[in-house]
């Protein structure tokens, strides 16, 4: 990529909704938030500054678990019915992606709903003619708050839909650690390995630049460090902290890179099986990593494993062969995920060697046609392909 983007502002840190008004007055007078049926019970104090500000506020609440096209064009109806000009995004990744998909319609009257997905790099939007988009996030792992991308479920066709464009990066994005102190430990662990995910992913993508490596370097090294903190005391605001701001940290890197191999499994595995997309990810990456520092890279592609071993110094291995680090990287991974709670693979995921069996053409055939595939540094098709879907779920 020939240029950085992210969002206008980003407000971080401990008592940020005190500041948020300041933001907000004098731009509108209507705003809708978009959450769903969990997170709309901890959204009062953050309704509650957005009307002091001056704004009307209407809640759509209807956000699914996987984000899907219908979820997204029924949030949309909202949008075209009220007329804010403000709308925001208050939740984990997937209502995220759904209030994006849901103002990218209602800024685009000429797009037929149904079409959304069709959006990609060469689509001219036309951004913020009606309102300014806010995210505010409430896991630690997307980094969706700060992206110009969008991954929407298709149910019926058993796969997830990625599309991007650069006009859809929000305005604000607002980091309220305290958003995230009610996350479950399995869910925190979950998101957090997802960061790391993001990181190493957006590290090693072909589109990686000089821009985005510091990023990618900088959230992978948090993650590491406090992933543990926030999983043994989820009432460490610190801890908290820290793993919100690696994951719109590992945001801005990924958003400015691409996400690559891990993925493209991830979405294939989430989809099939329905699996939630932070644990896909955990499960996939040491199994990818694997793989792209075992293959030859593609021409004009990074060297795996010198990005790797330099990103397992920067996470303080310390080892002279490249190799050796790189697999102390990859260990390090599994160490993190066992120490969370994540299983290591498939078959520990609950998946049966039936289904795993049933399904395996399927998900060879999905992962191959998934954007982020293009992204990887090394050829993975066909009959490698489907080994490495094999080791994922045997654990090998």
């Amino acid at each position: 990529m020939s240029h950085f983007l992210s969002p206008k502002k980003i407000l971080f840190g401990k008592n940020m909704l005190r500041r948020l008004g300041a933001e907000l007055e004098g731009r509108g007078q209507k705003a809708a938030l978009i959450t769903d049926k969990n997170m709309v019970k901890l959204s009062g104090e953050l309704v509650e500054t957005v009307k002091n500000a001056g704004y009307e506020v209407k809640i759509w609440d209807g956000a699914e678990p996987e984000p899907s096209t219908a979820g997204a064009i029924e949030a949309s109806k909202l949008l075209k019915e009220f007329k804010p000009q403000l709308v925001i995004g208050f939740g984990g990744g997937s209502v995220l992606d759904t209030a994006k998909a849901a103002w990218v319609l209602y800024e685009n009257a000429e797009i037929a709903p149904d079409e959304i997905t069709s959006v990609n790099v060469k689509t001219k939007l036309n951004p913020q003619k009606k309102a300014r988009f806010m995210t505010v996030p409430t896991t630690s792992g997307t980094g969706s708050d700060v992206t110009w991308a969008i991954v929407l479920a298709e149910a019926a066709e058993h796969r997830k839909v990625g599309f991007a464009n650069t006009e859809i990066v929000p305005d604000i994005t607002l980091l309220v650690p305290e958003f995230t102190a009610g996350m479950p430990r399995a869910l925190t662990a979950s998101t957090g390995l997802d960061v790391l995910g993001h990181a190493l992913d957006g590290y090693t993508a072909r589109q990686q630049t000089d821009f985005s490596d510091g990023l990618c370097l900088q959230a992978m090294k948090l993650a590491f460090e406090w992933l543990p903190r926030a999983c043994a005391d989820g009432d460490d605001l610190t801890a908290r902290e820290k793993m919100q701001n690696a994951a719109t940290i590992a945001g801005l890197g990924f958003g400015n890179s691409n996400t690559s191999l891990c993925h493209a499994l991830a979405h294939t595995l989430g989809a099939t099986f329905n699996i939630p997309h932070g644990r896909s990810v955990g499960i996939t990456l040491p199994y990818s990593l694997e793989y792209i520092a075992s293959n030859p890279p593609i021409e004009g592609a990074p060297d795996p494993v010198e990005r790797l071993s330099t990103a397992a110094r920067f996470a303080g291995i310390k080892d002279e062969s490249d190799q050796e680090a790189t697999k102390k990287l990859i260990q390090k991974l599994r160490d993190l995920a066992k120490e969370t709670g994540e299983p290591l693979s498939l078959k520990e995921a609950g998946i049966t060697e039936q289904q795993m069996n049933d399904n395996l053409d399927t998900l060879v055939a999905l992962a191959s046609k998934d954007v982020n595939m293009y992204s990887s540094p090394c050829e993975c098709k066909d009959e490698k392909l489907r080994q490495l879907f094999q080791d994922v779920w045997a654990g090998k």
